[in-house]
């Protein structure tokens, strides 16, 4: 039986990443969730949209998506590293 079935005990809205600590879900939790979601139908979406606007050929829209996933971790990573000081 999962381990994250609902029982008399905890209910559906207990589990998940917070169930373990009590804890309610915070600003940059939902903002992590947000990233996930939406990161890499925007980075196709300005992949095409520099092949659209003529900045580069058919062939450098997969080379593009790369780098722009490639920054965009590092961007985040780094964010990362400076809020939470370490």
């Amino acid at each position: 039986m999962a381990r994250d079935l609902p029982t008399e005990e905890k209910d559906a809205k207990d589990r998940g990443m917070f169930a373990r600590r009590n804890e309610d879900p915070t600003l940059p939790s939902y903002l992590s969730s947000l990233l996930y979601v939406l990161s890499v139908p925007a980075l196709l979406l300005l992949s095409f949209g520099g092949y659209w606007a003529g900045l580069y050929g058919y062939g450098a829209v997969v080379p593009a998506f790369g780098g722009l996933l490639v920054a965009l971790l590092a961007v985040t990573f780094g964010l990362m590293h400076v809020l939470t000081g370490r």
